[in-house]
């Protein structure tokens, strides 16, 4: 994947959930203060547990579970973007295991945005497998943002302190 050397980006995960909403927002957000240019990724893995590892993938066609994942992105990006009009947001569906799919398309990134759950006790509550692999081999820094992080502009409250984000940078 072939980016201009000089180019800023931060490579969010986005896979509809409210904790991806909240980390696409959050990636806008930095973007527009960075001046640089988001990329959504959606990571399709249905597709690569469904065969064998010698059989060959099937087309998918548009009008059906591609139109509803490509509707689930769209969306996604919609509602991050209304806050930050001027940023540019590029998305790309890719088929294949989500923690490679990011750290793939980490590689040359500035930074990694993943949203996280809220179950389960503990600091790194909600941190799954994708979570721990990304902060594991990351080639950039990674932040972590919880779905109850307030939007961007939003006022905090006493009762309701701005959550931070978990930053890991990379070895």
């Amino acid at each position: 994947m072939a980016t201009d050397p000089g180019a800023r980006r931060i490579v969010v995960g986005v896979d509809g959930s409210a904790e991806s909403v909240a980390a696409l927002r959050w990636a806008c957000r930095e973007a527009s203060l960075r001046t640089a240019e988001v990329h959504a990724v959606l990571a399709l893995e249905s597709a690569c547990h469904q065969l064998a590892s010698y059989a060959v993938p099937s087309q998918r066609h548009p009008g059906g579970s591609w139109g509803a994942v490509r509707e689930v992105l769209r969306q996604s990006v919609r509602d991050a973007v209304s806050l930050y009009p001027g940023v540019s947001v590029r998305t790309e569906i890719t088929e294949g295991l989500a923690a490679r799919v990011l750290l793939d398309h980490a590689r040359d990134a500035d930074m990694l945005v993943l949203g996280r759950t809220a179950r389960g006790p503990g600091e790194y509550h909600g941190a799954g497998p994708v979570i721990r692999a990304c902060l594991r081999a990351a080639p950039c820094p990674v932040v972590v943002i919880g779905h109850d992080a307030p939007a961007p502009g939003e006022p905090v409250s006493e009762s309701r302190q701005r959550p931070q984000p978990h930053l890991a940078a990379a070895r």
